[in-house]
């Protein structure tokens, strides 16, 4: 019997596996006891003593005194079944010279007593014929281990204290000195590390927001302090803790305002204050009782506001229950569909809701028998509903909804102080400063529920807003214009967001829909962002070059000469910049979504795509484009064919997209795949179809690759560590390309291990490399030199942004940026991350 030297041991969640990377056979728990039967196995010239020798094993014994032979035999056989022993030696076997610790002179004992470790976040165990090794960045080699030694190391897992695995570890290294000299040469190997840092835990999120605007118009902002009256009670239901709801302060501002206050002879307005749904019904409906609720439904809230409506509905028919907003349909099958499967719907609003609310309450009364109301013959004149006609049941639909002359008409609710007491965690406030969208996209609702003109709010009211939200500390801003950066005035906006946050600290991000059809404003707009520190970059909302896709989703009238004019200057600029695509529209292919990758491959522009979603109000779900264009879509609305593309297609679109990811967005091959494309003449997109497709037929090849290609992207780490996967990725250059195994190939390796954050190293660091990478990566593509032309050189790579040690799961609001290859002098510019801000 024979060790598969493919396998590698690695901790996740709380257990030690022995597993095949690639995924390809089945994981198995470890404990201490089986790494000493497998470091027999592996190391024992003689198959027929193997078992006597484990038996014999005096450590075994005496640790594991209720072990028997029986036991062991059994487990012998479970590592059969996973194949971690093979009849014959491995095939191909991972290339490891396991060479010896060299000691470090100085004591750091009192450091390693006193601090809580962790194992190393790409730490892997290798099996090999003479044992265990672990591949040391610091020393930049391979260095053996006993079975001892592997499960102490294993022992601090996900993070503990070094008195806690002296006392768990007892029974197998029982002197005190041993085991510290065990710690202390894991921490100098760096395959223990402190534990990571966690992100987004600030003051300002976790404390429930109440604030006192200078400005407030002096409504109650506590529902508890509110004395119940004998007016009908107004309920506001918000779904998101940490944003004020903007939707809902504008209903509320608009109903207080109108003909200066009109409403309130008639109406108690309940304070917006963010409760769960459990406590807003035994709080303040049971304090003020049935009235009129107000839901604003988008599809992160559309779920959790139709189960509050339903509730209320069946505590007390007598509540009416009023839902608008984006994901609440427009069309009129849809509407009544929607309506006839959440009974508890009243009326349905489509379109802008400030004026129509006003006039909807217009028609609420109480009744003679002291029930809540609403006059049939008044809101069938009220343009932009649908609603139930109380003795038929049957759905009425009136008139389309003009829009407002001014959208200033209605008072901010942020100045007028109606968010001062909302209590939820807040760490972002959204802001208007004009609403409209000229484009008519097919997949977007924006231009077509707002008729395509735009409408720009007051400056003085946007940088109010703005200055309010930096007093208040509210950390993120978003600004939810469908086009920022079209007019002039959208880059002294910017500057005053700078100014703002130079003065109070605050707004630290911006998350921003930017412009189409403008290059050098946007340019300006992150210029100023960056500069100022604030963390955003610049967005190309192209979703596809591919012009038959274009016709097909009315976008032909942007110009993608613009987003080329706008990567340039970004460029030259050395501006962060990325670009959103869509997969899955109508029209697209395998084939066309691949070109688009390769386009900003090409240009070197980051990628964020999106599967198309069939958005309720959206062109694209009118029931005769949908026919037209034979869409189908999933149990959530994501397209999942069309008449250009099947169900397996947008199937190979997405794991297509998830490998680009991982190889260009996080960058583990992103100057493996230029150098192929310049050197090879093979493109990226389809290098990438190539190592799926290899991945997938032969998983086991080369397993490290198996595991970018399928889990990176969510586990985030390289079990072994980078220098076996990249050892692997030029046996597979080599193997599948006949690519010559020189120095450049060694530079390439080289360069992009160095490129990964990596727990076990201390940043910053230089690396010496055969041929300067920085000059032929940058050089005049025209005059194209090989990479073997160019002499050696130093390179340097830092960790601004903490990579190698925050916990990124933690990390927030990082919508468009990769964050995770280290900062070079080829490396993407990018804004500072939230985390390391």
């Amino acid at each position: 019997m024979f060790i598969n030297q493919h396998k590698i041991i690695f901790y996740r969640k709380a257990y030690v596996l022995l597993a095949n990377v690639s995924g390809s056979s089945q994981s198995i728990p470890l404990s201490d006891a089986d790494l000493i039967v497998l470091e027999h196995i592996a190391t024992t010239d003689s198959p027929h003593d193997m078992l006597a020798n484990i038996i014999a094993d005096p450590l075994l014994k005496k640790a594991f005194p209720d072990l028997d032979q029986q036991q062991i035999r059994q487990r012998i056989e479970q590592y059969k079944q996973v194949n971690a022993i093979l009849p014959a030696p491995s095939e191909n076997p991972p290339e490891i010279k396991i060479e010896d610790f060299e000691t470090q002179s100085g004591s750091d004992t009192e450091i390693v007593l006193q601090t809580d470790l962790r194992v190393s976040t790409h730490l892997g165990i290798v099996m090999t014929p003479k044992g265990f090794a672990a591949w040391s960045p610091p020393h930049d080699k391979f260095i053996g281990l006993s079975a001892i030694e592997v499960a102490v190391l294993f022992g601090f897992g996900d993070g503990g204290s070094v008195e806690k695995v002296l006392k768990d570890k007892v029974n197998l290294v029982p002197e005190r000195a041993s085991l510290i000299g065990l710690i202390k040469k894991f921490v100098r190997a760096g395959w223990l590390s402190d534990l990571k840092e966690t992100v987004g835990g600030t003051a300002p999120v976790l404390q429930a927001f109440n604030t006192k605007t200078s400005t407030s118009i002096g409504h109650s902002t506590d529902w508890q302090n509110l004395e119940k009256t004998n007016k009908i009670p107004v309920y506001f239901v918000p779904h998101m803790e940490n944003h004020f709801p903007l939707a809902l302060g504008v209903l509320y501002s608009a109903l207080v305002a109108y003909q200066d206050g009109a409403l309130l002879d008639k109406f108690q307005m309940i304070p917006l204050n963010y409760l769960e749904p459990q406590a807003l019904f035994e709080g303040p409906y049971r304090k003020f009782g049935p009235g009129v609720w107000l839901f604003s439904n988008y599809m992160w809230s559309i779920d959790v506001n139709t189960q509050i409506s339903s509730l209320i509905k069946q505590h007390n028919a007598a509540n009416i229950t009023i839902h608008g907003g984006p994901s609440t349909p427009d069309y009129q099958q849809a509407c009544e569909d929607f309506m006839n499967e959440h009974q508890s719907v009243d009326v349905a609003a489509h379109g802008e809701g400030e004026v129509t609310i006003t006039e909807i309450f217009e028609c609420i009364e109480i009744a003679n028998n002291g029930l809540l109301s609403t006059n049939v013959a008044q809101l069938s004149k009220v343009t932009g509903l649908t609603y139930r006609e109380p003795m038929t049941g049957r759905f009425i639909r009136t008139g389309p909804r003009e829009r407002m002359k001014s959208p200033d008409i209605v008072p901010s609710p942020y100045l007028n102080g109606f968010f001062d007491g909302y209590n939820g965690r807040v760490e972002a406030a959204i802001i208007e400063t004009n609403r409209g969208c000229p484009y008519g996209c097919t997949f977007c609702d924006w231009g077509s529920a707002t008729n395509q003109k735009i409408r720009k709010f007051d400056l003085e009211r946007v940088k109010d807003e703005i200055e309010w939200i930096g007093k208040n500390k509210v950390r993120v801003m978003w600004i939810a214009d469908a086009n920022y950066g079209l007019y002039d005035r959208d880059i002294e906006i910017s500057q005053f967001i700078v100014d703002t946050k130079k003065q109070y600290g605050f707004p630290q991000e911006i998350v921003v829909n930017y412009t189409k059809n403008s290059t050098w404003r946007l340019v300006e707009i992150i210029k100023i962002f960056t500069e100022g520190g604030i963390i955003g970059q610049g967005i190309i909302s192209i979703q596809t070059t591919d012009e038959k896709t274009l016709e097909v989703i009315n976008r032909k009238n942007i110009r993608t000469q613009r987003y080329d004019e706008l990567a340039e200057a970004f460029t030259e600029l050395n501006l962060p910049l990325a670009t959103d695509l869509m997969i899955g529209l109508p029209g697209m292919t395998v084939e066309s979504f691949m070109a688009d990758l390769q386009r900003y491959f090409d240009m070197d522009i980051s990628v964020k795509a999106y599967p198309t979603q069939l958005l309720p109000n959206s062109p694209m779900a009118d029931p005769d484009y949908i026919k037209k264009y034979e869409i189908k879509t999933d149990e959530h609305n994501f397209l999942k064919s069309t008449y250009s593309y099947t169900e397996k297609d947008i199937k190979r679109m997405l794991k297509l997209y998830e490998v680009y990811v991982m190889a260009d967005g996080y960058s583990l091959l992103r100057y493996v795949m230029r150098f192929m494309q310049w050197e090879y003449k093979l493109n990226a997109s389809t290098f990438i179809q190539n190592l799926l497709d290899d991945c997938l037929a032969n998983p086991n090849a080369y397993p490290l690759l198996t595991w970018a290609v399928h889990y990176f992207n969510n586990d985030k780490s390289m079990p072994g560590g980078w220098a076996s996967f990249y050892q692997q990725i030029g046996a597979y250059l080599t193997s599948r390309y006949n690519v010559k195994n020189d120095s450049a190939l060694q530079t390439v390796i080289k360069l992009s291990q160095a490129s990964m954050p990596d727990d076990a190293q201390q940043y910053p660091i230089k690396v010496e490399l055969e041929h300067d990478f920085d000059a032929y990566f940058k050089q005049n593509q025209n005059e194209f030199l090989p990479l073997s032309a160019f002499k050696s050189t130093t390179m340097h790579f830092s960790d601004p942004n903490r990579l190698s040690t925050v916990d990124l799961n933690s990390a927030q609001y990082d919508s468009h940026q990769y964050f995770w290859e280290l900062y070079s002098s080829v490396a993407r510019p990018k804004s500072m991350a939230e985390f390391a801000a």
